[in-house]
């Protein structure tokens, strides 16, 4: 449980992150009223809330005054740019204070990872939440971001396999294919006209790997019972964000993609939980 409750505040943490991360359309005096993230951050606050105020009521005085201190800030901060008029050095100054009590939570709380295998999950996880978080903000520096997810998630998957028998890291190899077409993928969008016709091929190619990636590690024993129930949670995550890929070929209809978008999220974060719930009970 202690573990479970860490996982959903540094997810939340690292939610509430992108969602002050800078949008230069809105810098220049363009409209930037975004129901999803709105949405998010409304989820980021409930839930890191909740974690919080679950690690002060077991720890006690033995939770560092300084971690609660940094986060119940970075919450607070971040629940004051929910209304309007707020100044934007408002969401800068909570994006960092969010970011250090994120890298300070682990040491804080006390966690230990079983083995290498649970902590790649937990990175799997949070490169994810950067990963998909892009299609939801969509800005410049959220694609940033979502880059770096993708490097967290390779890194992630190798301490992962380490764990895992044959089927489990069948399917790891084949998240791993998925990611680097992804990557070439991206590369070859910079690319006019025949480049984004490439980068589409790839991304097909790169879903199909992914999908059987995560069906390969519901056969997987060493994930156990739970670890295999979230590897289907995950495979239909992946058929909700094909359905946000598809509507999106629709004009004008991004706020419904960013829904649609939150809906993975959530399945990814409930299917990557499991995992690792999953490994450390091996």
């Amino acid at each position: 449980m202690k573990k479970q409750k860490f996982v959903q505040l540094q997810f939340c943490m690292l939610l509430l992150v992108c969602t002050l991360l800078p949008d230069f359309t809105s810098l220049i005096g363009l409209p930037s009223v975004d129901i999803p993230v709105l949405c998010c951050k409304i989820i980021g606050l409930v839930g890191g809330g909740l974690a919080l105020f679950t690690f002060y009521k077991s720890l006690g005085q033995a939770l560092p005054m300084p971690f609660g201190v940094i986060a119940g800030s970075g919450l607070v901060l971040t629940l004051l740019t929910l209304f309007p008029g707020m100044p934007n050095w408002l969401n800068y100054i909570g994006l960092v204070v969010l970011l250090i009590a994120f890298f300070m939570s682990k040491g804080s709380v006390g966690i230990q990872w079983k083995n290498a295998g649970a902590q790649g999950a937990y990175l799997v996880l949070m490169a994810i939440l950067l990963r998909v978080y892009d299609s939801i903000g969509d800005t410049t520096v959220t694609g940033i971001a979502a880059l770096i997810g993708l490097v967290l998630y390779i890194v992630g998957l190798g301490k992962l396999k380490a764990n895992l028998d044959a089927k489990g890291a069948q399917g790891i190899f084949r998240l791993k294919v998925a990611i680097i077409l992804g990557i070439v993928a991206i590369i070859f969008g910079w690319i006019p006209l025949l480049g984004s016709i490439v980068a589409g091929i790839l991304f097909i190619i790169g879903f199909i790997f992914e999908f059987l990636g995560y069906g390969a590690m519901k056969q997987s024993a060493s994930l156990g019972f739970e670890g295999q129930q979230g590897a289907g949670q995950l495979r239909i995550s992946m058929i909700i964000l094909l359905v946000g890929a598809i509507v999106d070929l629709i004009p004008f209809t991004g706020m419904v993609v960013g829904f649609i978008s939150l809906v993975a999220l959530w399945l990814i974060f409930k299917g990557w939980n499991m995992i690792l719930s999953g490994i450390e009970q091996d």
